[in-house]
């Protein structure tokens, strides 16, 4: 998205640079915005007003805000050719503030961003019905945040660089349960988790299995006890 945004910025400047055609741009309307019309063609030195710009040549985007020395400034909207449309704050260009991206794929997201990258609090709709909620951070969930998924799944805890990292519980749709630690979207170091059936493991892991020292409690009151490698005991303790 930042890549998007920042070309079609440059494009825009290369253009008008050398094209100040009528046929290039929109009536000029003042919406809602505060700030009076933009005057003339020449966007590259509309500042303070509010002006609409589009379909630009090579691009075909369509923008529609607040203006501040030639750039993308306040409140405005993106319409690019894809579908894609952006709506919300902008700062020197991209989106900076409150925003709303929605995707021609069918993917939303309504928070903050930082400089045309999702940062900040915000949730994120995924096409096929997944959900985030929470912190973000260059694009990335990053913090502390939910992930809903379609199948049930759902996760509860810290994130970095859009994995589950740190302390986190996630309740599976057969009933199942993880409270502990993960380390890149897999479950490592200390942790239980907990089957329907109430049977438990507490104990260590690596990978997403059982690894290192740990207890093993079945649905019966058997008991398990004893050093663990890749899931399997290797040493039982008493």
């Amino acid at each position: 998205m930042h890549k998007k945004m920042s070309q079609n910025y440059y494009l825009t400047s290369k253009v008008l640079g050398a094209l100040f055609s009528g046929l290039l741009f929109c009536n000029i309307a003042q919406a809602e915005s505060s700030l009076p019309g933009c005057q003339g063609d020449n966007f590259p030195t509309w500042t303070k007003c509010y002006g609409k710009v589009g379909p630009l040549p090579i691009s075909g985007d369509i923008y529609d805000g607040e203006w501040k020395e030639g750039k993308y400034h306040g409140e405005g909207t993106i319409e690019y050719s894809d579908g894609t449309k952006y709506k919300g704050n902008w700062e020197n260009g991209l989106p900076n503030g409150q925003g709303t991206l929605t995707e021609s794929s069918g993917n939303k997201y309504v928070g903050e961003w930082l400089n045309g990258k999702k940062h900040g609090n915000g949730k994120h709709i995924s096409a096929n019905g997944n959900k985030y909620d929470g912190a973000w951070k260059n694009d990335k969930k990053h913090g502390v945040g939910t992930h809903t998924s379609i199948n049930g799944k759902k996760y509860v805890g810290n994130w970095e660089n859009g994995l589950p990292n740190g302390q986190g519980t996630l309740t599976e749709s057969n009933g199942n349960k993880y409270v502990g630690e993960w380390q890149d979207g897999k479950r490592y170091g200390q942790g239980t988790y907990t089957m329907s059936d109430g049977s438990k493991y507490t104990g260590q892991w690596e990978d997403s299995l059982p690894n290192g020292e740990g207890t093993y409690i079945f649905a019966d009151g058997k008991i398990d006890k004893g050093i663990w490698n890749k899931g399997e005991l290797i040493k039982r303790k008493k």
